[in-house]
C-alpha cells in the first residue's frame, strides 16, 4: 500500500514535540501533530473539548477521527491510545509509539478502501498520567450513544510485541474475539486474560458496562523503562510496531465487521458483580474512585 508514514509521524511526536504533557504548550502541539497527521491519513478528524475534573489545566481536548460504517454507522467501535507523556524522556514508549499506531491504523483501513458494517473511531486521549480525565470525558460526552458502542479497544504505554489482549473480566466476548482476529491467527496474538487492571484509559468504558480490550504485550527489549528521559524515536523497532498495527487494526475491523456485537452492554449490577469478581473493587477503593463509583458520577448510572 505504499511507504508507510508511520516512523516520520512518531519522530515528528517525539523529536520536534517531546514531553506532551497534556495542558502544556508542548500537549497543544501534540494535539495539532494528531489533527495533521490524521488529516494526511484521509480521515476525518476533530477535536473535543472538555473540563478537567481531575485537576491541572481546566480545559483540554482529545483528537477523535471517525471511519463511518457503511450499514451501522450509528454503532461503533473505539480504538484508542493516550497522547501525552510525562515531562521526563521524549515520550516515545509512553506513549507515542502507540499514538502514531492508531493513525497508522486508520490509514492502513482506509487504503483498503473497505467500509467496515459499524463505524470505528479512533481516539487520542489526553490527560493520562493526570487520573485519565481525557476518556472520562469522552464516556460523559457521548454517554447517551453507549447502547450502540459495541467494544473499546485501548492500547496502554509501550512498544513490545502484542500477544493478545486483556478482555477484562469479559470471558462472554472471548469467542467473538478471536473471530474478529482469525485473518491473522498467524501472527501468535492469541493469548488472552481476564484481569481488569486500573491505570487505563479502558477503564472508564468498562465502568460504563461497554466490552473493553486492553492490549497484552511483552516487555520492550530496547526500553524496558518507559519513562526513561533516554528514549529516542531510534529506540523503536519500527518492524515490531507496523506487527503491533496490522492486529489493532484488524481487531478493530474485525469486530465492527461481525454480524453480531461482540457482547451485550453490561447493567450496573452486572459491572458490579465484575469489579468484585475480578479484584478491579479493591484497586478503585485504594485509588479512591469508589466513592465516584457509589455515586454515579463515574461509571453507569445507577
Amino acid at each position: 500500500m505504499g511507504e508507510s508514514p508511520l516512523a516520520e509521524n512518531l519522530r515528528r511526536l517525539t523529536d520536534e514535540i517531546g514531553g506532551q504533557v497534556s495542558g502544556t504548550p508542548a500537549g497543544a502541539r501534540a494535539v495539532a501533530w494528531g489533527v495533521a497527521a490524521f488529516r494526511d491519513a484521509g480521515a476525518d478528524v476533530h477535536t473535543e473539548k472538555y473540563s478537567n475534573r481531575n485537576g491541572g489545566p481546566a480545559e483540554q481536548e482529545n483528537v477523535v477521527a471517525e471511519i463511518r460504517g457503511r450499514e451501522k454507522p450509528d454503532e461503533w467501535v473505539l480504538f484508542g491510545a493516550h497522547l501525552d507523556s510525562l515531562a521526563a524522556g521524549a515520550g516515545d514508549l509512553d506513549n507515542g509509539c502507540n499514538a502514531a499506531m492508531v493513525i497508522e491504523a486508520a490509514r492502513d483501513i482506509l487504503r483498503t478502501g473497505i467500509r467496515p458494517r459499524r463505524s470505528i473511531r479512533f481516539v487520542l486521549f489526553t490527560g493520562d498520567q493526570q487520573g485519565m480525565p481525557g476518556s472520562w470525558a469522552y464516556v460523559r460526552a457521548h454517554r447517551a450513544e453507549l447502547d450502540r458502542a459495541r467494544a473499546a479497544i485501548v492500547f496502554g504505554a509501550g512498544c513490545g510485541r502484542v500477544t493478545g489482549y486483556l478482555l477484562n473480566g469479559r470471558h462472554d466476548i472471548e469467542p467473538g474475539v478471536r473471530e474478529a482476529m482469525k485473518p491473522i491467527e498467524s501472527l501468535g496474538a492469541d493469548h488472552y486474560a481476564f484481569g481488569a487492571p486500573l491505570g487505563n484509559d479502558n477503564f472508564d468504558f468498562l465502568v460504563e458496562g461497554v466490552p473493553t480490550l486492553l492490549a497484552n504485550r511483552e516487555q520492550s527489549k530496547a526500553l524496558p523503562d518507559s519513562h526513561a528521559a533516554s528514549e529516542a524515536p531510534g529506540d523503536i523497532d519500527i518492524k515490531e510496531l507496523k506487527r503491533n498495527t496490522a492486529i489493532a487494526a484488524v481487531t478493530a475491523f474485525g469486530i465492527a465487521e461481525r454480524a453480531a456485537p461482540l457482547g451485550p452492554r453490561q447493567s450496573r449490577a452486572e459491572i458490579e458483580s465484575l469489579l468484585k469478581n475480578s479484584g478491579l473493587e479493591q484497586q478503585m477503593k485504594s485509588a479512591s474512585l469508589w466513592p465516584l463509583w457509589e455515586s454515579g458520577e463515574r461509571g453507569r448510572l445507577p
